[in-house]
């Protein structure tokens, strides 16, 4: 929520008070040159938390959350960036081109969620089968799939292993993909409903 825009509009806006304060407390109030610079930089900086705030109260509204929701959706984001991290890793681990495409389908579809829900957090209550499910069976499958196939004079067992780990990592990229098509569900009811509107006005006009 903090965009360049927003930082930029705060900085002017606490800059100009800092600046007006200045000759107020100066000329207006006569204080001296150094009171009256002090108490002006502390004017703007005050006024620039002060924006701050209200600019993510804004925001919050904006997205319908609550200060408590923001909270706790940012403490599970935080959460999940540090699991994903663990995922990328494994990237770099498999040695087989199938392995590699399936994990780095894994990590395509993760991160896209993540990115979606970071961008606008009242979606996180639309993927939480993704993160506090899906994205813990991911990335432990990952590593225990990348740890086996690391290991030197492999038996019939641990073909077997690997075998049932890549296809639970399969059922597990079906399940990604849902997770995704659940948090844009929003956007795709929107795209439907406009599309009728413009059938419909399209059909009227004929």
């Amino acid at each position: 929520m903090n965009t360049f825009g927003q930082t930029g509009l705060r900085v002017l806006l606490s800059s100009f008070i800092s600046f007006t304060g200045f000759f107020i407390y100066l000329i207006g109030v006569d204080f001296s040159f150094p009171s009256s610079f002090l108490l002006s930089i502390g004017t703007g900086v005050v006024t620039y938390f002060v924006i701050k705030q209200l600019q993510f109260r804004w925001w919050l509204k904006k997205q319908a959350l609550t200060v408590k929701d923001f909270r706790y959706i940012k403490k599970n984001l935080k959460e999940a960036k540090e699991k994903i991290k663990r995922l990328q890793k494994q990237q770099l681990k498999v040695r087989s081109l199938g392995a590699f495409k399936q994990v780095f389908e894994l990590n395509r579809l993760t991160r896209r969620i993540f990115t979606i829900v970071q961008k606008q957090p009242k979606r996180f209550y639309l993927a939480e089968s993704f993160f506090f499910y899906h994205l813990d069976s991911v990335v432990e499958l990952s590593e225990k799939y990348t740890f086996l196939a690391a290991q030197p004079g492999k038996n019939k067992e641990v073909f077997l292993s690997l075998q049932q780990t890549r296809s639970t990592l399969d059922d597990l990229i079906d399940s990604l993909e849902k997770d995704l098509h659940a948090v844009l569900s929003e956007d795709m009811d929107t795209l439907q409903y406009e599309l009728k509107f413009a059938e419909h006005h399209l059909s009227n006009k004929k």
